[in-house]
């Protein structure tokens, strides 16, 4: 499933022309990497798929599916952008979270993420973000940041660092995306 997904994201970007703008918030984005968790003393795996439908006047619907080693978070909602500048966009979402552990160990609750995107160059974004999750019997943040530099219009390639925490549990990812924007 994994390599269909890079290879249909491939195509897509290379059909797509060289001018990048790194201002939409219509997207699919495929992360992968590892996570370094502190209740193990080995990395995990990490992947996520998350994506995002802009509807008008600044409001998009937003979705993300993404797994932290054997702990799999899926969340839905919606959320606002305004522009800050020419070049800089602050959002907010605000989802509905489920969260399992196996074992029949689900738990529920809601997301609140607070972030800026801000194009550096044609070519290169950067996006900052804070979560604020209310799922498990205390309450957790997380921060993640992400440099994005766009290959074509449409298509760009990611590094992004992730500390969120779960239930007590840190969960530090380090990971590539790809995001198409649609």
């Amino acid at each position: 499933m994994k390599n269909i997904l890079l290879a249909s994201l491939a195509a897509t970007a290379c059909a797509f022309s060289f001018s990048a703008q790194a201002a939409t918030f219509t997207y699919i984005d495929y992360g992968f990497g590892t996570i370094d968790p502190d209740n193990s003393t080995s990395s995990d795996d990490f992947s996520s798929l998350s994506g995002a439908f802009e509807l008008s006047n600044g409001a998009f619907i937003a979705a993300e599916s993404t797994e932290y080693g054997n702990l799999d978070v899926t969340a839905i909602g919606a959320g606002v952008y305004t522009p800050v500048g020419r070049a800089s966009s602050l959002f907010g979402t605000l989802q509905f979270v489920q969260a399992d552990w196996g074992n029949n160990n689900d738990e529920a609750g809601y997301r609140f993420t607070a972030g800026l995107r801000s194009s550096l160059a044609d070519r290169l974004e950067i996006e900052g973000k804070v979560k604020y999750d209310d799922v498990y019997t205390e309450t957790d943040s997380s921060f993640a940041v992400a440099l994005r530099y766009y290959v074509t219009k449409n298509f760009s390639i990611g590094a992004n660092y992730d500390i969120a925490e779960f239930n007590g549990n840190d969960q530090n990812a380090m990971f590539a995306s790809l995001r198409l924007a649609l």
